[in-house]
Parts: C-alpha cells; structure tokens; sequence
C-alpha cells in the first residue's frame, strides 16, 4: 500500500493534467486562458503564494495561473525549485516572480508583499502556504522551537494579511486562503507545536473574515488531509500513517498537492465570493468514520 502512495508526478515537475487543462480548447475554439467572464473560476489580477516552490504551493501557484492569474511565489532555501515552478506559470503565459524569505521572520513578509505589488501591480489573491517549524514531543520541544513555529504560521498570516488587505482594499476586494491540517483538530505524535500553530492560524481566519469582509475581502481556510509532500515526509513514521490514512479514508485514498490546490482556487474564485471565515476540509472522508 505505501509502495503507491504519494506525488506521482514528483514535486518538481508540470502536472500534465493541469497543462492540457491550460491548452485544451472549449466548445466555440476557446481555451481555458480565454475563459469568458461568465465563468466563475477565472481568476484576475495578481496573487501571492507563500511557499510556492513545491508540494501545494508549487501546485496552487500553477492552478492560479491557469485560470488567468500572475503569481508571485516565495521559498526559503530551494531557489532552484521555485525558478523551475516560475517558468512553468510562464509557459501558461502569466507573469511569475520569485521571491525569497523566512515566513517566520515579520520583515520577510512584509517585504513580500512590498515586492508582489511592485512587481506585479495589485494583489487580488493571497494564499499563506508556506509551513516551516519543528516538529517533538512534549519533552523535546524548546521555547525557541515552538516560538518559531507559531511565528512562522500564524504570525505570518498576520503580517501577509495586513499587508495584502492594504492593498486589495484600496482595488476593490480580495480573496485570502491559508493552508491548515488536520493536527489543529487531531491528536498527531510529535505535532504539538505544529498543531497548535496551525489552529491559531483557522481561528485568525475567522476574525480576518470579519474584519475584512466590509472591504470586499474574503478569508478562508483549506484543512488538507494527508497530503503527501516533503514536509509530510519528515514527519516520523509517515508511511504508516499515509497507509493508516488511506485505509481509513472512505474515499480509500490519500491526497495529491493538486486535490488541495483545486479546493483553495475555488474559494479564490468569483463562484465562492460569498463564503468566508470557513475552513474547508480536504480529506477524502478520512475524519467521517467514528
């Protein structure tokens, strides 16, 4: 069963299905970078995804910019990687911009946006992806480590979302996505500081809902089940729980990074612009069973 299991088109490389979506003609000769105003998934303007170099991020960013976006996207360490995700939203012919910083360092992310809306006009979008921290147990986790934890969670939330509504605001609306799991809600070994930085980061959602929905903003959620990426993969002993998972999940299965990619531009888009303050789950049933 783990044998199977995972990103079966590996993290640094063009989802072929997301590329003939890109290409493929419609009734009438038109192509999904063509999509008339009517269809409510087209995206406009300019969206910033943090983390955007591989797994969800890598693919939301080419998601977003299939559906008529140009992306702004962030990494830590991997440049490579996130050079390599910024052509292929190139090739769907939208503008790209690689971006470097720490999500746990508040200058970083305010300089992200900074940067976002100079380069690439306005931000309309804003997706917080990106999930650095650490992860123990009761005995093994430091000040220090839960400290950066939450930072790198939910007050980068705070920060990105401070200045991105700035600018949404004064350009007629926004839509805001975090990305959280299911260790806000669920017991998980050695996941304390993650979990609890992760259920910082819903609840902050729901008050940014409130305060920004009189701006035209939205803010939501996207609550991914197992989701096999990188970071999955440093959790330890996480093939038994992706075959644990899988087994459990009525839907018999794990996620891919497209499944939640698909969830978060939806609520990005026109056709969810009257759902807000929600944390959408992502599971394939897994937390359905009693």
């Amino acid at each position: 069963m783990v044998g199977v299991i995972g990103d079966r088109d590996g993290c640094c490389r063009f989802p072929k299905a997301l590329a003939e979506r890109a290409t493929r003609s419609r009734p009438g000769g038109s192509s999904v970078a063509a999509m008339t105003d009517d269809d409510g998934t087209l995206l406009r303007g300019s969206a910033l995804v943090t983390g955007g170099s591989r797994g969800i991020g890598r693919s939301t960013a080419l998601l977003l910019a299939a559906r008529g976006a140009d992306v702004a996207l962030s990494y830590i360490e991997n440049r490579e990687a996130a050079e390599a995700t910024a052509e292929d939203v190139r090739a769907l012919g939208r503008r790209a911009l690689v971006l470097q910083g720490d999500a746990a360092d508040a200058d970083a992310n305010v300089a992200l946006v900074d940067r976002a809306v100079e380069e690439l006009g306005p931000l309309r979008y804003l997706v917080c992806n990106a999930a650095n921290g650490t992860f123990g147990t009761l005995d093994e986790l430091t000040a220090d480590a839960w400290d950066y934890t939450m930072a790198a969670h939910s007050r980068a939330l705070l920060m990105l979302a401070k200045g991105a509504s700035e600018s949404m605001r004064a350009n007629g609306g926004g839509s805001i996505v975090a990305i959280s799991s299911l260790g806000a809600r669920r017991v998980y070994d050695a996941y304390a500081a993650f979990g609890t930085a992760k259920a910082a980061v819903e609840s902050l959602v729901r008050y940014l809902a409130v305060e920004l929905g009189p701006h035209g903003i939205t803010a939501n959620c996207v609550v991914g089940g197992v989701v096999v990426t990188d970071l999955f993969k440093a959790i330890p002993d996480w093939e038994s729980i992706a075959a644990a998972s899988a087994e459990r999940a009525p839907l018999r299965t794990v996620l891919d990074p497209e499944d939640v990619a698909a969830a978060v531009a939806f609520l990005l888009s026109r056709d969810a612009r009257y759902i807000t303050g929600q944390s959408l789950v992502v599971d394939a049933g897994f937390t359905l069973p009693g």
